[in-house]
């Protein structure tokens, strides 16, 4: 195959090989009854914060800083209304790390709202308990962000009205009790309970986020994949709740799969996979969403430019992270890995009604 085709077939998206049409022109199907002023908010994504970490494709001895320095920036940010961390805040459920990624984001000067990720509990695996932690369960996890999203009913998902018109959901998909599986599952409880949100306030706008996918990204996210843990197993049913709805909840953000921002439509629906601000190419992401359309831009973490080299040269040099037929080291083959994780044409970008 040619080079041209297999940017092409990355660009187009694995999903069209299952049959979906993505990368719409358009924000949203048709206009919801929703009218607010434009709202602007950051996400930050995986950061998988780690104190005594070292680096290699998860820049762990970096990564205290790097949240550091989002922090730092989006305060810097002119009418930022709120954040949401997109789960993956700890490398593997740690208290001590949960406590200084806390401390962290406690700096923003405007509320910030958590969902958890696959790397925010207790591994059941105990080989990857590390000497010096103590970790928490994933109830644990809920209790020790409570306030930030979470309430005091405990449930792992939340929504909750950031101004007239504008609301936020907030998914968990997770399987903390899985020895291997790092993927997930939207529960049907959770499944009902979208649906009830979406219905009673169709009149307004709902953004849905959530650390797993709920479309593929590549080839090998497709079921059977050598990746597909990065969709949750029922994305068909997620997806079909929010097309019921898709003029009351015109898009979801998710994180997990550590790539360049994506945007693609799907039924009215569209999807953003935000990128991680702890592994190449270390961004993170302020969006503005108004009735009529939403606007991205994906800055670089601001760390050293030796850190953002280093960050490259250990997604390149980490055999699972590449793409199936990229597997192998070459020039070609490299700069298409980056071309895949960098998406440097969706950096920034707009989607208008």
């Amino acid at each position: 195959m040619k080079i041209s085709s297999r940017r092409h077939f990355l660009q187009a998206g694995a999903a069209t090989i299952i049959g979906m049409s993505l990368g719409g022109t358009k924000a949203f199907a048709t206009p919801s009854k929703a009218s607010f002023s434009p709202v602007r908010f950051g996400v930050l994504s995986d950061p998988h914060l780690d104190i005594k970490g070292k680096n290699g494709m998860k820049m762990s001895a970096a990564s205290v800083d790097c949240v550091r320095q989002v922090v730092q920036s989006l305060n810097r940010e002119r009418d930022l209304s709120f954040v949401v961390v997109t789960g993956d805040l700890l490398l593997d459920g740690e208290k001590q790390n949960a406590e200084a990624i806390k401390e962290l984001l406690d700096m923003l000067t405007v509320p910030y709202f958590v969902i958890a990720g696959n790397h925010d509990f207790v591994p059941v695996n105990v080989e990857k308990h590390r000497d010096g932690f103590d970790y928490l369960t994933i109830e644990e996890f809920v209790h020790f962000f409570k306030g930030k999203g979470y309430d005091e009913s405990g449930k792992r998902y939340w929504a909750h009205s950031v101004v007239p018109g504008l609301r936020i959901i907030g998914l968990d998909a997770n399987l903390p009790y899985e020895k291997k599986k790092w993927g997930g599952v939207v529960p049907q409880e959770q499944l009902d309970w979208l649906d009830k949100q979406l219905t009673e306030h169709s009149d307004e706008m709902n953004i849905v986020f959530m650390h797993h996918n709920v479309i593929p990204w590549s080839s090998d996210e497709l079921k059977g994949g050598p990746k597909a843990w990065f969709c949750v197993d029922n994305a068909e049913a997620v997806r079909a709740v929010l097309e019921k709805h898709a003029n009351a909840a015109p898009l979801m953000i998710t994180g997990h799969r550590h790539i360049g921002m994506r945007v693609d439509e799907l039924a009215g629906v569209n999807y953003m996979v935000a990128p991680s601000a702890n592994t190449h190419p270390m961004r993170y992401s302020v969006l503005t969403v108004s009735p009529e359309a939403v606007t991205w831009k994906t800055p670089m973490v601001g760390v050293p430019e030796a850190v953002h080299i280093e960050a490259r040269n250990n997604l390149l040099k980490a055999t699972w992270w590449r793409q199936t037929q990229y597997a192998q080291r070459s020039a070609t083959n490299d700069s298409e890995v980056l071309e895949f994780y960098e998406k440097n044409s969706q950096r920034i970008g707009t989607k208008i009604l």
